[in-house]
């Protein structure tokens, strides 16, 4: 697979290429336990989100504090999280997780 089309295999990644600089909820396993981490979205690669949480990556140093985070651990803090459509940059805002829509 081409670089190209592994970009757009995972359109939930695509929305997090679109909103580098974005702040983000981490919405994993700490979500649960009743405590919520913030940061803002510093790059996004074929897998995984790298989010920069305010204290330096304890297992890669060379990344500064930049942590790689699966995107459907993370939601948008700003308007695109609640709205249908982005302004920014165009596109149908998903969010990666479940989204229930009223019957019609």
């Amino acid at each position: 697979m081409s670089k190209p089309a592994r970009r757009r295999a995972n359109p939930a990644l695509e929305i997090f290429r679109h909103h580098i600089g974005a702040r983000v909820t981490y919405t994993g396993t700490t979500a649960v336990r009743g405590a919520v981490e913030h940061g803002v979205i510093v790059d996004v690669d074929h897998r995984m989100v790298y989010v920069d949480y305010g204290y330096p990556n304890p297992v890669c140093a060379e990344l500064g504090n930049a942590i790689a985070t699966h995107p459907s651990n993370l939601r948008l803090e700003t308007a695109v999280a609640q709205l249908d459509s982005c302004d920014h940059c165009g596109t149908v805002a998903e969010r990666p997780g479940p989204v229930l829509h009223a019957a019609r």
